[in-house]
This record gives C-alpha cells, structure tokens and sequence, in this order.
C-alpha cells in the first residue's frame, strides 16, 4: 500500500497553509454576501425612487387629462342634442340603420335621459368608429356595454349598450 489518500486538496498542506486559505475564503465569502446586500439595497431603492417620481407625475397628468375630457364634452356637434336623437344622427351618418336590432329611450337616473341600442353585425372598424363618434360627436357615456360574437357569421360583432350623458 503506497500511502493514504487525502479526501481534501488541503488536505497535505502545513496547517499555517489551511489556515490561511480558510482565512481568505471566509473573508472572499463574508465580501461577497456584503457585495450582494449592498447591490439588492441600492437596487430596491432605486425602484423606490422610481415608483415616488411616477406617482408624482400621474399626481400631475391625471388633473390634465380630466380637463382634456371635460373640455371634449364640450365640443361635439351633438352635445346639444337629447341622447336618442344624437345616437340617430350618428347611426344616420354612419349609414348603420340596417344594423340597428334595437333602440329605445329609457332612464339610467332620474335626472338622466339614456338610449338603449343593440347593433347586430358590426365588423370592427363599424365598432369603433360607432364609439369614437358617440364619444366625440355626441359626449356620451356607455354604463353599459356588452359585445358578443354574432352567432351567423363569427367574424362580426353584436353590441348592446346604454349610452348617457
């Protein structure tokens, strides 16, 4: 038998030797855990910073936007109108009358006059340029909206909702 195996590296060093790599890897160790503290620390108080400096700018856009909103209502060509009447026009001028499953006036609040309408058949571009005119031309509000997928051809929409000012 030649000799006894070592089960470390280290193992056949002098002791002053193990001593000192032992030394310097717990000081490698004790660095590198401080290394990663310090990195997490300045990470998470950076996103801290970040998160304050977003909240101050919402703080300041969100009075703009409600201005720019407020301002919108004043400015179709339809605010003047009741509500049905202004969802007339528009489905009028969209040429949607054959789409048109449904409309009925009907009250959302005591003080507020609403439409009810139901359009069957609607491709998206009808859908949203239907909206973007109620919107803008008319001032309306939509408390209640459902789109389906219209069961005779998938690739359309049927759309109920009530619009109110």
């Amino acid at each position: 038998m030649a000799g006894s195996s070592s089960t470390y590296p280290w193992s056949g060093w002098p002791p002053d030797a193990q001593q000192r790599l032992f030394r310097f890897v717990l000081t490698g160790l004790g660095g590198l855990f401080f290394a990663v503290f310090v990195g997490v620390f300045l990470f998470t108080s950076t996103l801290t910073q970040e998160i304050e400096a977003e909240k101050a700018q919402y703080g300041l856009v969100v009075p703009i936007v409600q201005n720019i909103t407020r301002l919108r209502a004043n400015q179709g060509d339809l605010v003047h109108l009741a509500p049905g009447e202004a969802v007339q026009r528009i489905i009028e001028d969209r040429k949607l009358e054959d789409y048109v499953a449904s409309m009925r006036t009907t009250r959302l609040r005591e003080e507020a006059d609403s439409v009810q309408v139901t359009l069957n058949g609607l491709t998206l571009i009808m859908l949203t340029d239907f909206l973007q005119d109620v919107r803008e031309r008319a001032s309306l509000q939509t408390p209640d909206f459902t789109l389906t997928r219209n069961p005779d051809d998938p690739r359309l929409a049927d759309m109920h909702l009530v619009l109110a000012r």
